[in-house]
């Protein structure tokens, strides 16, 4: 049963005029007349009866029009569904962030969601590494990681992110010691390689270029463990800058070097093609550029 036959018929049950529907649904008379005919051919009834005042819905005429009417307004929600869903307004985003862009993306997630309350979204706080398998994988469609992306992953920069040193309160330290050597009498404090591997080889180009390997004397799984370590004076730690805004009381001071620094952006895969991944990447781009 065409929509389009179902429309008019539900014209004419409003207007009772075949004339006044033909002009309301810009269509000749004869054309509207042959299509209510066809209806009434499909479903074996006769819908109206018409007079010299116009038209009359039939006994089975009333009887089929709520069942017109539930029809016509179904399909137009799944249109309207589909639109959303093509458009990007609608569906579920998974998306990757890490610690440096805590600061700024979760306001540009809020934001995003007010805008667009149709797309359930899913936060997981993971490595760059992880992020990048889980977004080759399909597992993840964009995230907030460090830079350069993988092949197969389209990306552009979102913030610029330096190596720190963390001190616990209340130390001897207010600068960077020309001796490095003498922040192993205190001892380190290190996140998990496995946990975050791209911080792990930052520190490790940061130290090789000084000729120093720190004395590590805890490891930890998270960061956040690092941080309340540190802020306990159990040990220094090397911790992404943006990081200083979760410690309290204690000293982080930048460290300067060609391998101190590092770019953190968004990156979603190349080849698949997600409306709703479409529409989130557009957004951080337009939130950035009017930052």
């Amino acid at each position: 049963m065409e929509l389009r036959l179902l429309k008019t018929f539900l014209a004419v049950a409003e207007l009772r005029h075949f004339s006044r529907a033909a002009d309301a649904l810009h269509m000749s008379q004869p054309a509207l007349s042959k299509q209510i005919g066809a209806l009434e051919a499909s479903i074996g009834g006769k819908l109206f009866e018409r007079g010299r005042h116009g038209a009359e819905l039939t006994l089975f005429g009333e009887r089929f029009l709520p069942d017109a009417e539930t029809l016509v307004q179904d399909a137009d929600e799944i249109l309207a569904r589909a639109r959303d869903a093509s458009s990007g307004r609608t569906g579920h985003l998974r998306i990757g962030i890490c610690l440096s862009v805590l600061t700024l993306v979760p306001r540009i997630i809020a934001d995003f969601r007010r805008a667009n309350p149709g797309v359930a979204i899913t936060l997981s706080d993971l490595s760059s590494a992880e992020q990048e398998r889980r977004l080759l994988a399909g597992k993840l469609d964009a995230g907030f990681l460090r830079l350069q992306a993988s092949a197969g992953l389209s990306s552009f920069k979102v913030i610029d992110e330096g190596l720190a040193l963390a001190m616990p309160p209340h130390g001897t330290f207010k600068r960077l010691p020309s001796d490095l050597a003498v922040l192993n009498d205190i001892g380190f404090i290190a996140l998990s390689r496995a946990r975050g591997p791209g911080l792990a080889a930052q520190i490790d180009r940061w130290c090789r270029e000084r000729r120093f390997v720190p004395n590590v004397t805890q490891h930890a799984e998270d960061v956040q463990a690092v941080l309340t370590s540190v802020a306990a004076g159990v040990g220094v730690a090397f911790i992404p800058s943006r990081a200083q805004h979760l410690l309290r009381d204690a000293t982080v001071l930048p460290l300067a070097g060609r391998h101190a620094k590092w770019r953190v952006g968004l990156a979603w895969p190349s080849a698949r093609d997600n409306a709703v991944t479409a529409r989130f990447v557009s957004h951080v781009r337009a939130a950035l550029s009017g930052s």
